[in-house]
């Protein structure tokens, strides 16, 4: 009879030993888990991301998939295939990675993490038209990614929304807490909101 292996061992030994880059980020964006080969990856010690958010290990290479971990989160759906490329802080070289993106849910059915398989490309790797998405247009049918994209979008001058936003809950994300961050939103959550407000209007 063959050996009986704990589920848990075999899930650490497949993590740790993985030739791909695996991590999990929480909704904060901040580092929960990686192995190791994510780490050399990224140039720095397992110990040295935990706890650090992405722009704190990836530097401005980190703007290029925060909004597609944060569609992530907010939809519950997967996003394959996307592409980033750049210098990361802890590594002189340029180089590109092909992440998978995955959402991860709580009991409730919330989605609280986001898993991450990374697969880091060689310089000769070539993708093709339909290889990857890339950060710089990889949701533009679903993401608006200005205030002016988010006031055409609703026919509202920018000021009108930023005041639906304090007043209303209007459904604005920032990739960061600071005056000046980037803002965004998901067509889907305004399309739900001025449902919302139609209603109650009515």
């Amino acid at each position: 009879m063959g050996k009986t292996f704990d589920a848990e061992w075999l899930l650490a030994k497949f993590f740790d030993n993985s030739n791909v880059g695996l991590g999990i980020v929480d909704d904060q964006l901040r580092y929960q888990a990686l192995n190791p080969r994510l780490a050399e990856m990224n140039g720095i010690t397992i110990e040295s991301h935990l706890g650090k958010t992405l722009r704190e290990v990836l530097g401005e290479v980190a703007s290029q998939v925060e909004p597609a971990i944060n569609q992530v989160l907010a939809t519950g759906q997967p996003i394959f295939n996307f592409v980033l490329a750049g210098t990361l802080p802890a590594r002189a070289e340029a180089t590109r990675f092909v992440d998978h993106l995955l959402p991860l849910k709580d009991a409730t059915g919330r989605v609280k993490y986001v898993g991450a398989v990374v697969v880091e490309l060689q310089p000769n790797t070539k993708l093709g038209p339909a290889g990857g998405i890339h950060a710089a247009d990889s949701l533009p049918r679903k993401t608006l990614r200005s205030w002016k994209e988010i006031s055409n979008y609703v026919g509202a001058c920018v000021k009108t929304v930023q005041r639906w936003e304090k007043q209303y809950n209007f459904p604005i994300r920032r990739l960061e807490r600071s005056k000046g961050a980037v803002v965004f939103a998901f067509k889907a959550e305004v399309d739900s909101w001025m449902r919302t407000q139609t209603r109650r209007a009515s």
